[in-house]
């Protein structure tokens, strides 16, 4: 029995319209992919709007139609960058891994951010923003938010395991400047064999110390 078609048609369903929001956001969303990818191929410097645009599919005045400046469009990017780790991180320290054992997990969160293009990315910010208070004064509260909100996290997973609040607060800040002191050396000695044995090490040391305390 053939079908007349007009049942067929009668069936079939247009594509929902997008909202002008949905519009927005998807255009917002390929800008700061595409910032954060001439970041890093380029660095601060050499990123350029107009590129980051052409990346995008997006024309230079939509990019201005969302961000004002090329500042405000790198620490948008950065900020949507540490947004997601900020959620991994959360992820990670309600593991069952991570309670069990909060300092290899806090250790597997931090090299996460720090020993990826996160890291990477906010580092080619901050050195420029040194010299430039102006940007220096939108990027600090970016990381700021992603530090305090972190720390406030894994802090609770330390104590959950059994730990002071002085033993939490200090080992939590000792492994973080341990991790994040690697991942400047890694940008010339890219040996993660190496740095992953001396987080091991340390790792032990802790065990070691709490055990005798």
């Amino acid at each position: 029995m053939q079908s007349t078609g007009q049942g067929d048609s009668a069936t079939q369903q247009k594509p929902a319209r997008r909202s002008q929001s949905d519009r927005t956001r998807e255009a917002r969303d390929r800008l700061l992919t595409a910032a954060i990818e001439v970041l890093m191929e380029k660095g601060y410097a050499g990123l350029t709007t107009k590129e980051v645009a052409t990346r995008s599919g997006l024309s230079n005045g939509a990019l201005m139609h969302h961000f004002n400046s090329k500042a405000e469009l790198v620490v948008a990017a950065t900020a949507a960058v540490y947004e997601v780790a900020i959620e991994r991180g959360q992820r990670v320290a309600k593991s069952s891994k991570a309670v069990k054992d909060p300092v290899a997990g806090f250790i597997t969160d931090s090299l996460s951010v720090y020993f990826d293009w996160p890291f990477v990315a906010a580092l080619e910010v901050i050195i420029v923003a040194r010299t430039d208070v102006e940007l220096m004064e939108q990027i600090l509260p970016v990381m700021q938010h992603y530090r305090e909100t972190t720390n406030e996290v894994w802090l609770q997973v330390f104590r959950a395991a059994g730990f002071s609040a002085k033993q939490a607060n200090t080992i939590l800040n000792l492994t973080l400047n341990l991790v994040r002191g690697m991942a400047i050396n890694r940008l010339w000695r890219h040996d993660d064999s190496y740095y992953r044995q001396l987080l091991k090490d340390w790792t032990g040391l802790i065990k070691s110390a709490i055990s005798v305390n």
